[in-house]
């Protein structure tokens, strides 16, 4: 294959770099993203990945700035909803759906290594639980303003919503990602339903 056929535009390159450095953290762990193995698999230098990316580390916080915008996706999809209640629902489904379609994420999200040795991505970690949280509690004050949620503070609704969440893809995680995630939200959905709706 040509050179010509290959070249890609800067952004279309970035994020072909990102998705191969998912995989790897996904197939390997977070110690086997070596700049080396990850030029190999995509099929370009090493001072090529350089020209994109300072390190390791920026990589990984390029793929937590894709996660971040996850939010302003959600809340972009769910204005036009009308219920509150509705767009509670929407969220917790977004996750599951999502998390569905690209398992390898949470191989980044879920890595506690990554985040316990570098200070700048512990921060965008924080960044997209605060932006999470905020999205939901806003969501969650609306639905009582609505007569819709129990009487119960908006941030500890959203950290049990939240914690199921995560709870239920930690296990999805551990059991190789071998049950339908969106079911065992959707039964878990259920469930929150009767604890915080009225």
């Amino acid at each position: 294959m040509g050179k010509s056929t290959t070249r890609l535009h800067t952004a279309e390159r970035q994020e072909q770099i990102l998705d191969e450095a998912i995989r790897i953290i996904h197939e390997q762990g977070y110690s086997a993203l070596a700049i080396r193995e990850l030029a190999r698999r995509v099929g370009i230098s090493e001072p090529a990945i350089y020209r994109h990316f300072a390190n390791k580390e920026d990589i990984i916080a390029r793929i937590l700035d894709r996660v971040l915008g996850m939010s302003e996706t959600i809340k972009s999809n769910l204005v036009e909803v009308p219920s509150a209640k509705e767009k509670i629902r929407e969220f917790v489904r977004y996750h599951f759906d999502f998390l569905e379609r690209n398992p390898e994420i949470t191989s980044v999200v879920f890595s506690e290594n990554i985040f316990q040795i570098n200070s700048i991505l512990k921060e965008k970690l924080r960044a997209i639980l605060s932006s999470r949280h905020g999205l939901l509690r806003s969501f969650i004050d609306e639905a009582r303003l609505e007569g819709g949620v129990v009487d119960a503070d908006s941030e500890d609704l959203a950290v049990l919503i939240v914690g199921n969440i995560r709870l239920i893809v930690l296990e999805w995680r551990l059991a190789d990602f071998s049950f339908d995630l969106k079911d065992r939200g959707d039964r878990a959905l259920r469930t929150l339903e009767r604890l915080i709706f009225t």
